[in-house]
């Protein structure tokens, strides 16, 4: 009898886990070929920006802020050697910097920021409303971590996934942080 009953239990965890397991796959793969992803911020210049404008361009979009220690610049200086190994496709590419940090992320300082990167990049910023929009519409994650003993009173902890948006402004492909520059550049370059 408790052999009987531990293979029920046993085929019923293994059949609820392929259930899970295919419709986080269905979801994912719907949100990749939705056409959602555009939006509506500000840029570094203080402009109106609307992700549609990029059509034509390979869109790398990620979510950071200015005074993140380690993730942000990383990418940044990741992604500017992307730029570098494209040469002159590299044109045809653009960076999407947006910010969960909009209280202290001004367009002045994602625009100091961005000028330490040569990098084709648009840092964006809006109300915290704004943010959380177009945080969700990619699936992204952040969470403010007080930090009162701090100069900056708190730090921000983010998701670290890079979206690749293709010339039709869909989403092609997703990055995790660990991505190499050359896997990177094989995807654009794939994208162009």
């Amino acid at each position: 009898m408790k052999d009987t009953v531990r293979r029920r239990f046993l085929g019923a965890a293994i059949l609820g886990g392929v259930l899970v397991g295919t419709l986080l796959w269905s979801a994912r793969s719907s949100r990749a070929n939705d056409n959602t992803h555009d939006f509506t911020l500000t840029d570094h210049h203080g402009q109106q920006f609307d992700v549609a404008s990029q059509r034509g361009k390979v869109v790398l979009v990620f979510f950071g802020y200015s005074q993140c220690p380690d993730v942000c610049p990383t990418t940044l200086s990741k992604l500017s050697s992307v730029a570098r190994r494209l040469g002159d496709q590299g044109e045809d590419m653009v960076v999407l910097y947006v910010t969960v940090d909009p209280e202290r992320d001004t367009p002045e300082a994602l625009k100091a920021d961005l000028g330490n990167f040569a990098l084709n990049a648009i840092g964006l910023t809006g109300t915290r409303e704004e943010i959380d929009r177009v945080v969700q519409q990619y699936g992204a994650k952040y969470a403010i971590v007080l930090t009162p003993e701090s100069a900056g009173k708190y730090t921000v902890n983010h998701s670290t996934t890079l979206y690749v948006l293709d010339k039709s402004g869909r989403l092609a492909t997703e990055f995790p942080y660990e991505a190499t520059t050359d896997e990177i550049t094989d995807g654009v370059r794939a994208l162009m």
